[in-house]
């Protein structure tokens, strides 16, 4: 198992998550803290936002940046199109104890699956679980379809990268750049090579951080034969939602009904008859 000694060092961690953020938001009446306490005791709050107990689910790992608050909005829009919304958040961050860092990123990652899974199950919700990430959590997201495609259905990815020093060189982190091999890094080119889950790929033609070549090399190296790529004109990775509007959204239903079944005609006749 990689032990990312070579990126996991303070002038990257502290560059990449939000830990000076110490504020702690109130939970939304729409909303619910579902607290996983991992193996060496380090509490870890994500954030359910439901829809119906019928509909799928999303597992969204964000950018580490991005205050936990401002998705407290941005799931309004997912529970509009009946979809369920997790946001997965990272150790040492808000309510969270412990330390953030990369050699407990992907252990971390793959316990909250494991765990929303379980909460799902206890909860009575029977829609299909996909995973979605942003930017780092990206990385997240390719690395659960990588060794957990049997617990997904499907793979979201925007702002994604496909190579680790590229992506910390766009962040101003010319420091790692020497004597660092991919093998060091995320590998998300070789992972996602082996990924046959569906896949969907957004990502901003303005992109400052991640050129738009990257989630292009991620869609061409992927082993998914159902598999998408939407370049957003005029988004960066700050706008993608602005910029995208609505159509962001109903794409992310659209691949997400289709791949659960829900979008066929008997189920859009059994709607209308229902409605």
């Amino acid at each position: 198992m990689p032990k990312y000694d070579k990126i996991d060092i303070p002038e990257i961690v502290e560059s990449l998550f939000n830990i000076t953020s110490d504020s702690v938001c109130d939970c939304p009446e729409y909303a619910k803290d579902v607290e996983f306490i991992t193996p060496d005791k380090t509490r870890l709050t994500c954030r359910f936002y439901p829809a119906d107990r019928k509909s799928p689910t999303l597992l969204y790992f964000h950018d580490s940046m991005t205050p936990v608050e401002q998705y407290d909005a941005i799931a309004k829009h997912y529970i509009r199109q009946d979809m369920n919304f997790m946001l997965a958040t990272y150790r040492g961050i808000g309510k969270n104890s412990g330390k953030p860092g990369f050699a407990s990123l992907f252990e971390d990652a793959a316990f909250i699956l494991q765990e929303t899974v379980i909460f799902l199950q206890k909860e009575k919700f029977e829609g299909s679980l996909f995973v979605m990430g942003t930017s780092l959590g990206s990385a997240c997201a390719i690395d659960i379809a990588y060794n957990c495609a049997d617990l997904v259905k499907g793979i979201i990815i925007e702002s994604g990268f496909c190579d680790t020093v590229p992506f910390f060189t766009g962040l101003g982190l010319d420091i790692i750049q020497k004597e660092l091999t991919e093998d060091d890094g995320f590998n998300n080119r070789k992972k996602i090579e082996k990924v046959k889950l569906p896949t969907l790929i957004f990502h901003g033609s303005r992109d400052g951080v991640v050129p738009a070549a990257q989630a292009e090399t991620l869609q061409a190296n992927s082993g998914a034969r159902n598999k998408q790529f939407h370049l957003i004109p005029g988004a960066n990775r700050n706008t993608m939602i602005e910029t995208g509007g609505e159509l962001y959204f109903m794409t992310i239903k659209n691949f997400v009904d289709t791949i659960s079944g829900r979008n066929t005609w008997r189920q859009r006749r059994r709607n209308q008859l229902n409605s």
